[in-house]
């Protein structure tokens, strides 16, 4: 008769990527209306580190983690700004043994293009963000990122 021993299933570190939207409701305040306003669509990619057993324990635990750090606030525009989490898009397994350290890598991606497309035209398209100015930056995550300023 053979035996089967099972396997303790062991901890891991993932990199999961999730994504959230800032959901606007409501008309601005007329007299709040400033140079900062705009009216795009916001989403924000944000990568977690998550310790689990498996790919799949890594996405649910994540998000878990996401939902928990969605919020509702008012911005200076006396608009309710909801931010929700979407979904979890990808999870990286990260190879390091042992304790995490600096400098430990906690996401990557390969990104395919075509052999003709510009280095220039690549960055605006997957990376717009470095290729606008620090002013159009600040403008643009000003209202985001300092809402306990509202």
């Amino acid at each position: 008769m053979q035996t089967h021993k099972k396997e303790a299933l062991v901890w891991k570190w993932y990199g999961v990527k999730v994504l959230y939207k800032y959901l606007v409701s409501g008309k601005p305040t007329p007299e709040k209306i400033d140079t900062s306003y705009n009216e795009h669509q916001i989403f924000e990619e944000s990568i977690l580190l998550i310790q689990a057993q498996s790919f799949d324990q890594a996405y649910e635990l994540a998000e878990q983690e996401a939902k928990e750090r969605e919020d509702s606030y008012t911005n200076v525009y006396d608009q309710l700004i909801e931010f929700k989490y979407i979904e979890s898009l990808d999870a990286f397994e990260l190879f390091e043994d042992g304790r995490l350290a600096s400098g430990t890598e906690v996401y990557s991606r390969f990104v395919h293009t075509s052999k003709e497309e510009k280095f220039n035209d690549f960055l605006t398209r997957y990376y717009p963000e470095v290729v606008e100015s620090e002013e159009e930056q600040i403008k643009r995550n000003f209202i985001l990122r300092n809402r306990d300023f509202n």
